[in-house]
């Protein structure tokens, strides 16, 4: 949130493009990447996962029917995969631009895509810590 916050920050203020913001923005591109790199890994060794993708090619139409089962299959991962895509472009396109105000346009595009993206991702239905 720390990115996005000093992106859309210097958006609406027109401030100047700083080594902080810079660095806000590779932290946040760093930390997805991790995070991607940790989710595929829980991907092609869980359980539940590779259950759902056997279920897949015996019967797509029960695991489709099914909304945590799609959820988990399709989904998550999928859209997961686009807000890692439009942190990343945020991120390059704005190190690449001429000029504060493109930076900062840049980066917001990218940086709230991203937020809104990995906010549908989030499976919010179940709890964080289960049996409390």
């Amino acid at each position: 949130f720390y990115a996005l916050i000093l992106t859309l920050q210097g958006f609406f203020s027109r401030s100047a493009w700083t080594a902080t913001v810079q660095r806000a923005g590779l932290i946040f591109t760093s930390a997805l990447n991790l995070q991607f790199v940790i989710g595929l890994i829980l991907l092609f060794i869980s359980p539940y996962v590779q259950g759902l993708w056997s279920g897949m090619r015996t019967d797509a139409s029960a695991i489709m029917g099914n909304r945590e089962a799609r959820f988990f299959a399709i989904e998550h991962w999928f859209t997961m995969i686009l807000a890692l895509i439009a942190a990343q472009l945020g991120y390059s396109l704005a190190k690449r631009a001429k000029g504060d105000r493109a930076k900062f346009v840049r980066s917001s595009i990218g940086y709230v895509l991203a937020a809104l993206l990995m906010a549908y991702g989030i499976p919010w239905w179940r709890p964080l810590f289960p049996g409390l």
